[in-house]
């Protein structure tokens, strides 16, 4: 378009700004902020969302704070605000958070659904579920408790801290639950070793009509696993996605529930290396509650360090101990 002599305008620069977020492209990005600000469009409300969201999601949150402070404009946009939010709540900065929410409010600038789904998200980390709760207060004042989008982060939030009685409460007051909601439910309850109630959850579950998918066939049968898997095998046979034929993948996740991989990884690793050798294993998929006592207890008797890298996060299990602490 340059080459050509065209010039781009305030219509144009969004989408290319937003393609460099996508993209994960921060120098490209300062690139076409050098193009706006010669450009003359710097002040218009689009392309200063689309700076402050770019930078926010290339980790580059202080230039998207430099570009919401250096435009007045921004003080009166809920969406540039919204921008920001996210930008911090992905860095995890939740004072940045809390902060920017106030000033929102005391500068009478509009809340919606976004901007509570910016104040959830850094909830989720141990130790901010008070925080967390005055959240949930807070959408309840400005109507957006029943948005899905925000039920559904709460809800997260609850069951990961492990107040799963209060995210059950707001489960139940869900007008409209999605396969999301669902998940969530049934994830939380297996996280927090309630095999039973996954087991009640998923009959509800299909009663209603929603079909299941890989994430939530992954809740129910880590729960038939805890319950005892061969035991558990016929009930899990007459659940919909496992019946025979009807899923591609029905054998891999029935062997799943026999075989744990990190189990025979540690097994096979203390016969071929040498005592003072650390083991880390890597896996795509969450470690279960029995394998992660599993290694903790390995880790004190054989007296060896284990790195398990699983879905969400790294565990350093030494001397009978997770660097976890019970959280993942």
């Amino acid at each position: 378009m340059l080459r050509s002599g065209a010039f781009p305008n305030a219509f144009t620069f969004p989408f290319a700004i937003k393609s460099c977020a996508a993209l994960s492209l921060p120098i490209t990005g300062k690139q076409l902020h050098c193009h706006v600000v010669k450009s003359g469009c710097l002040l218009e409300p689009f392309v200063q969302t689309s700076l402050v969201s770019m930078y926010g999601k290339c980790s580059l949150i202080d230039n998207a704070r430099q570009v919401f402070d250096e435009n007045p404009q921004s003080r009166k946009l809920t969406v540039c605000y919204n921008s920001l939010l996210s930008g911090y709540a992905l860095k995890s900065r939740v004072k940045d958070v809390v902060v920017l929410f106030c000033e929102m409010r005391g500068l009478g600038v509009e809340i919606n659904g976004v901007t509570m789904l910016g104040l959830v998200q850094p909830c989720g980390i141990p130790g901010n579920l008070g925080l967390g709760m005055c959240v949930h207060g807070f959408s309840v004042k400005f109507g957006l408790d029943m948005d899905s989008s925000v039920g559904n982060c709460l809800l997260t939030m609850y069951v990961k801290s492990g107040e799963i009685d209060c995210g059950r409460k707001l489960f139940n007051e869900m007008p409209r639950k999605g396969l999301i909601t669902w998940n969530a439910m049934i994830n939380g309850y297996a996280q927090n070793g309630l095999a039973n109630n996954v087991l009640e959850l998923y009959k509800e579950m299909e009663s209603k009509g929603v079909f299941p998918d890989p994430l939530t066939l992954v809740g129910v049968l880590s729960s038939c696993a805890h319950l005892g898997a061969l035991s558990a095998e016929n009930l899990v046979k007459d659940l919909d996605g496992c019946k025979k034929n009807d899923h591609e993948r029905r054998d891999e996740y029935l062997n799943r529930m026999g075989v744990h991989s990190e189990k025979l990884a540690v097994a096979f690793a203390l016969l071929n290396t040498r005592k003072e050798t650390e083991i880390i294993i890597i896996k795509n998929l969450r470690i279960c509650g029995d394998c992660h006592l599993f290694i903790k207890m390995v880790s004190k008797i054989v007296d060896r360090q284990f790195v398990v890298r699983d879905a969400t996060r790294f565990h350093h299990f030494k001397n009978g101990f997770c660097s976890c602490k019970e959280y993942w």
